[in-house]
């Protein structure tokens, strides 16, 4: 699973045009499928879509499919994501992360707005406003390393959806996930242990702020979210070190590390041995 933005930032083909922190523009060229479709939003994103197409499903099963020419909503959080690469010609795309400071300067300028049925994953038409707006930013932005305009004209695009047909269903919408429905932390967890997030996401998915999802948990493992998921990840890992011929590499992404010397370090600690020893002695056993 990617973690994104921050993944993007490390991509040698994502073009950064403006960032700053986990809000920033990104211009996106793809010419190849990437098989790793499962993603971690670290923000709310409006996808842009400029050729191919996008397909998009949530862990309940809700599925979407973006065209061309067309811009979506995506709140923080999982998302199983595809580009749809057309037969001659590339997936192209402006993707716009905004995190939730910027949310919640934008939605200082107006009163609470409730609308029913409003589908969290919005799909808006690229109009005349906003297609000034991205062509204007990215001539003016492009190369230059000016990074300090990234909240503004984020700002700037927010008013300008704002303002459009569907505007206050936008708008609704940003409200609603300031208020997030709380989750079941046991369901939750013991399905998604082994991504690789932290605890304040974790705690963000559920619905909670840190401090009540810190509390909510220990009543009901007893123990902090930190211990258990290590706990947990490392548990898994030695499940999959006896019984299959992943790599240790392969193992720490499976369990949540994307960092395998850090899994290393952890593990180790944990079983006073190293991974691939660990594999190497069990199937030694096995043998015998």
């Amino acid at each position: 699973m990617k973690v994104v933005p921050q993944a993007f930032y490390q991509h040698p083909k994502i073009e950064k045009v403006l960032m700053d922190g986990l809000s920033c523009v990104i211009l996106k060229n793809v010419q190849q499928v990437d098989l790793q479709n499962q993603r971690y939003l670290a923000s709310h994103a409006l996808t842009l879509v400029l050729n191919g197409g996008l397909r998009i499903e949530t862990p309940e099963g809700d599925l979407t499919i973006v065209h061309k020419n067309q811009l979506i909503l995506l709140p923080k959080g999982l998302y199983l994501i595809s580009d749809i690469i057309p037969e001659s010609g590339s997936f192209e795309a402006v993707v716009f992360f905004f995190d939730e400071g910027i949310t919640s300067e934008f939605l200082t300028n107006f009163e609470s707005c409730i609308l029913e049925n409003s589908s969290k994953m919005l799909v808006l038409d690229y109009n005349q406003n906003l297609r000034l707006f991205t062509d204007t930013l990215i001539m003016l932005y492009r190369n230059k390393n000016q990074h300090q305009f990234t909240k503004p004209k984020l700002l700037e695009l927010l008013h300008l959806i704002s303002i459009s047909t569907r505007g206050n269903e936008f708008i609704a919408i940003l409200q609603q996930l300031k208020k997030r429905a709380k989750k079941n932390i046991k369901t939750f967890m013991s399905e998604n242990f082994d991504k690789p997030l932290d605890v304040e996401d974790y705690a963000y998915l559920t619905g909670r702020s840190i401090s009540t999802f810190r509390r909510d948990f220990k009543s009901k493992f007893g123990v902090s979210p930190k211990k258990w998921l290590i706990q947990r990840r490392l548990e898994k890992a030695a499940i999959l070190l006896q019984k299959t011929n992943s790599s240790v590499t392969n193992i720490a992404l499976e369990t949540g590390y994307e960092n395998t010397s850090h899994f290393i370090k952890v593990f180790q600690s944990k079983f006073g041995i190293s991974p691939k020893k660990f594999q190497i002695k069990y199937r030694k056993y096995i043998l015998i």
